[in-house]
């Protein structure tokens, strides 16, 4: 007979707070590709919070760059 798993501890306290779920861009928006090489943690925890946010990677990164771009505008 299998032992029995132990169950995943997940302490709710230290998650991230659910962030409001970002906006659609408008469908008529022209989408351009780009590519980025991280590393394979970077990933996985990109992926990761992704996944908490219940948003997917591409959404991530494009709020990623647009919160950037407005911190740093010239």
């Amino acid at each position: 007979m299998p032992a029995a798993r132990k169950p995943l501890a997940f302490d709710i306290d230290r998650s991230p707070a659910p962030r409001a779920p970002p906006l659609k861009p408008a469908a008529s928006q022209e989408r351009q590709q780009v590519g980025a090489r991280v590393t394979a943690a970077t990933y996985r925890q990109l992926k990761a919070r992704a996944a908490l946010q219940g948003v997917t990677v591409q959404t991530l990164v494009e709020q990623a760059i647009t919160e950037f771009l407005a911190n740093h505008a010239e």
